[in-house]
């Protein structure tokens, strides 16, 4: 009882006198008083419970996830703030903070769920004394995914974690879902990453509901958005490996994120006997040969999104996702695109979907031409600009011409039960070796419609 007493006592005087900055809270009630030193340096703490150096926003000390490794990239996210001088920090955040925790989605590694944070975000102002005041808190929406099996917090599932908050905090304009911190189920025990809340869904929900109203300057702006952020990711050293639809998602008309890093890995640390994981129709057919997984796998995947946003149907939704489709992926099969669809447009997709990896254009590269499309279809300076062999306006026409076709694309389709869009296990065995189909042939070697561009090897489609 006298230990209780004297434990009350000392959070008692902290908070009376911290009232100023920023008060220890109920939830640090967890912490070690007879700690000395900090847990992150070890260094002793400057001053009663708070390491400065470390701790900037008192966030360090007085809480525990139950997992060192968690802990431990947790702290460093606070940590890095400092070094940084960044308000992006990961909080670790005890469940009974969420309420109207409602299931929304069902993933082949994760469960999500929407919900109310109680407290939101902390956020702090800067006071005349260089401390922090943390404001008034604000409730907001979240999406928390509970990662299936985490309990022991596998090392592939504490990489997904890394590389989303890597990708996030250093990706600029072109983000994953904002990272807010990490909590963890009460009853399995499995670890819930707080996530930003897409509001419109996924890419496919959102072309399923609303394709006819989608025109062809949104579809480009969509396309700019994920090519910049794979770029991104492959500056950073890292492919996605799941890349599709399902793990794209709207969180407004200004931004499109890209989600799920689960499968995600170092470009330089990949190995030839790694087992085949994602959705089939979006897999490149090299690594359907049991090929590895290359920064160029990531870019058939972007080819096959082209295909869909173009069509507004999920590929191959009428076939069974088997080895005999695997097989004729490898032999050349490519989704079907829209009517109306701009050639160019098609042969940008077939480029991304060549079966020889090496042809594929970087992230970069795409990027470019993206960028001068979608300057094309806005500001009337762009009209006599030229690049890529076209001119803005005739960019621009090309387009709106297409858009006249849109109300003419059935959406509407009969899903194949075995067509399944959801990340799973793949193992397949004697497929040939991959090669383009005749179609696919004619459109990367029709010099025609290149019209001479020699201002980049993305129209130069000699193969």
């Amino acid at each position: 009882m006298h230990k209780l007493k004297k434990l009350k006592s000392l959070f008692d005087k902290l908070n009376v006198s911290n009232k100023d900055s920023n008060p220890i809270n109920a939830n640090e009630a967890s912490l070690n008083i007879n700690h000395k030193n900090c847990s992150y340096c070890n260094k002793p703490f400057t001053e009663e419970l708070w390491c400065k150096e470390c701790d900037p926003f008192r966030m360090i000390e007085g809480w525990t996830s139950g997992n060192n490794d968690v802990n431990k990239f947790i702290k460093d996210t606070i940590y890095d703030a400092r070094k940084y001088t960044s308000k992006d920090i990961l909080e670790w955040v005890p469940f009974d903070r969420f309420k109207d925790v409602k299931e929304i989605g069902v993933g082949g590694f994760a469960k999500v769920y929407s919900a109310t944070w109680i407290d939101g975000k902390a956020e702090y102002d800067r006071q005349d004394d260089l401390s922090w005041k943390k404001k008034e808190p604000q409730p907001i929406k979240v999406a928390l995914k509970r990662l299936n099996g985490s309990e022991n917090m596998s090392t592939e599932y504490l990489n997904e974690l890394k590389i989303h908050w890597y990708f996030y905090i250093r990706s600029g304009n072109a983000t994953p879902l904002k990272f807010y911190g990490m909590t963890k189920d009460p009853e399995t025990e499995e670890f819930i990453m707080i996530l930003q809340f897409a509001d419109e869904g996924n890419l496919r929900s959102v072309l399923s509901h609303n394709f006819k109203n989608i025109l062809w300057k949104d579809k480009i702006k969509y396309l700019f958005w994920l090519i910049s952020g794979l770029k991104n990711l492959h500056k950073l050293g890292y492919f996605h490996k799941d890349f599709h639809s399902g793990n794209i998602l709207r969180v407004d008309e200004h931004q499109t994120s890209i989600s799920d890093f689960g499968l995600s890995g170092p470009s330089n640390k990949q190995k030839s006997d790694d087992k085949i994981c994602g959705v089939l129709p979006y897999i490149a057919p090299e690594v359907l040969n049991g090929e590895p997984y290359t920064l160029s796998s990531d870019i058939y995947s972007f080819g096959v999104i082209m295909a869909e946003l173009s069509s507004g149907k999920p590929p191959f939704y009428e076939r069974k996702h088997d080895i005999s489709l695997a097989l004729e992926i490898c032999n050349g099969l490519r989704p079907e695109f829209g009517k109306g669809t701009p050639e160019i447009y098609k042969k940008l997709a077939y480029k991304c979907m060549n079966a020889n990896s090496n042809q594929r254009p970087t992230a970069s590269e795409f990027l470019d031409v993206f960028d001068f499309w979608l300057e094309s279809l806005h500001p009337e300076s762009y009209k006599e600009k030229e690049k890529f062999g076209y001119k803005g306006k005739e960019i621009k026409a090309m387009f709106e011409e297409a858009d006249k076709e849109i109300p003419n694309i059935s959406t509407s389709y009969k899903k194949n039960p075995d067509a399944i869009y959801t990340s799973r296990l793949l193992t397949f065995n004697n497929l040939t070796k991959p090669v383009n189909s005749s179609i696919m042939t004619s459109y990367l070697n029709d010099e025609e419609n290149d019209k001479d561009c020699q201002d980049s090897k993305l129209f130069d489609l000699e193969v």
